[in-house]
């Protein structure tokens, strides 16, 4: 009998270690024609970065784009966007990452702007690798820029990326009789739609300051 609630306590950590990372299915917004648009970013509303030192654990800042989310036109087509305002000083190095939502992979593009909302550089889309199941570009950031405009790439949008996952996790368990590590991994295959919808996340990080001779 205590064999027997052993090997069921087990089958439960199972369980749950293999659904406790399941992730959201959300999905793609392909078409924006009927939402209104405007034509520049509303500065106002920017949302706030926090800088970390090279080292520390990061303080990412996340934005999730729904349907709810602003709406910018421009010369190509209409966009739901984000707008980061970024941490005085620097130099930083600055991570845009694009997280997958189920079904939905934010179709990203970024530009660097000014104090004023002026455009001073873009990130272009094919800037972005994949690390991990992360769709991710670095930068390293200049004096006077102070805004990122993050916005989905109409061009992009609709676009079927088929990709392998391989995944790994640990998880901590016990049976009440002993504590053990469970080993859990999977291949797992998945399309992914770019959309104009999905997760964004910004961190901001600055240089280890020069040690002092």
């Amino acid at each position: 009998m205590m064999h027997l609630r052993r090997g069921i306590a087990l089958l439960a950590v199972l369980a749950a270690a293999a659904c406790a990372h399941a992730p959201p299915d959300v999905a793609p917004i392909l078409d924006l024609a009927d939402r209104s648009c405007v034509p520049e970013p509303a500065l106002a509303a920017a949302l706030a970065t926090a800088a970390t030192v090279d080292g520390d654990r990061e303080k990412p800042a996340v934005a999730t784009i729904d349907a709810q989310t602003p709406c910018l036109a421009g010369p190509a087509g209409k966009s739901l966007y984000v707008l980061f305002a970024l941490p005085g000083g620097g130099p930083y190095t600055i991570s845009l990452s694009s997280v997958p939502l189920g079904r939905s992979l934010f179709a990203p593009r970024a530009s660097v702007l000014d104090g004023d909302g002026k455009l001073l550089r873009d990130l272009p889309i094919d800037g972005f690798l994949f690390r991990g199941t992360n769709l991710t570009t670095l930068y390293r950031s200049h004096p006077g820029e102070r805004y990122l405009l993050v916005a989905s790439d109409p061009p992009s949008v609709g676009r079927l990326i088929s990709r392998v996952n391989e995944t790994v996790q640990q998880t901590y368990a016990s049976t009440g009789y002993a504590t053990f590590v469970i080993y859990t991994g999977s291949d797992i295959a998945t399309d992914t739609t770019w959309a104009h919808n999905g997760e964004v996340t910004l961190s901001v990080v600055a240089d280890k300051p020069a040690p002092k001779k």
